[in-house]
């Protein structure tokens, strides 16, 4: 009888949380319009892969383009628009995060066919590489627009782990499993401090995630020249510094890159 009262609380809270998304999709999902299309472009890619008996390369190809430069036309009709703020405030759009969403396009467009030799050498499966290339896209295009901490922090580690997953994609040469290794470990390491300093800034703020919240949160509660705040700036720039591996944190990038050239 228990269980049954248990399995019925489940099915409706998940019930309330579908519905919900739903609700936010359907009302909000003009504002990632351009990020819908690469998500429709992912799933075809993975239809066509598993149903498909021949794996016509050109044809992934020009369904990866395809899906990218419609992106990047959808983002151009959208230029000039106001600014707005979706998805309960963890979604922004403006020209100002429109003009890197264009550019990430833009070399994630250029990257499909500079890849063409790089997979010719490698002798590897096609649709992943293009799996993971507009799945990096995608997380950029998400961080672009990013407007609360837990955005901010999962679209950075959604083209994270695309990246760990490209510098292993040679899987057969002892470099590239090397050189995944470090950019997993050193990836893990950077993930773990930036959270920890999101986490002094969160409470610092009074529990606030939104970006606006918290700077209204840290001067409600007299916070803003607290050593917590110095303490969070600390660790989020190392955190980001390993991320994007400037000076000083520049020390495991060169193994990396060595380790994913194609030989």
């Amino acid at each position: 009888m228990i269980w049954h009262v248990q399995n019925e609380n489940f099915i409706l809270d998940s019930t309330r949380i579908f519905m919900k998304a739903f609700h936010l999709l359907f009302f909000h999902g003009s504002f990632i319009f351009p990020e819908c299309i690469l998500i429709f472009g992912l799933i075809l890619l993975l239809m066509i892969d598993s149903t498909s008996d021949q794996k016509d390369r050109p044809w992934f190809y020009s369904i990866s383009a395809t899906s990218l430069v419609i992106s990047i036309t959808a983002l151009l009709f959208r230029w000039r628009e106001e600014p707005r703020i979706s998805f309960s405030g963890n979604f922004q759009t403006n020209n100002f995060n429109e003009i890197f969403q264009f550019l990430i396009l833009l070399c994630s467009t250029l990257c499909i066919p500079l890849s063409v030799e790089y997979i010719e050498c490698t002798e590897m499966a096609i649709t992943e590489f293009l799996l993971f290339v507009l799945t990096a896209t995608l997380g950029g295009m998400f961080l672009c627009g990013a407007n609360d901490l837990i955005t901010i922090f999962v679209a950075p580690e959604c083209f994270s782990f695309c990246s760990y997953l490209l510098s292993g994609y040679t899987k057969r040469d002892v470099r590239s499993n090397e050189a995944t290794m470090k950019y997993l470990l050193m990836g893990g390491a950077s993930s773990s401090i930036l959270v920890h300093g999101f986490s002094w800034l969160y409470g610092s703020s009074g529990g606030e995630i939104e970006l606006q919240e918290i700077v209204n949160g840290l001067i409600n509660t007299q916070m803003y020249n607290s050593s917590g705040i110095s303490i969070a700036l600390i660790f989020i720039t190392v955190g980001i510094g390993f991320k994007l591996s400037p000076a000083p944190f520049h020390q495991w990038t060169p193994d990396v890159y060595e380790g994913v050239r194609c030989y």
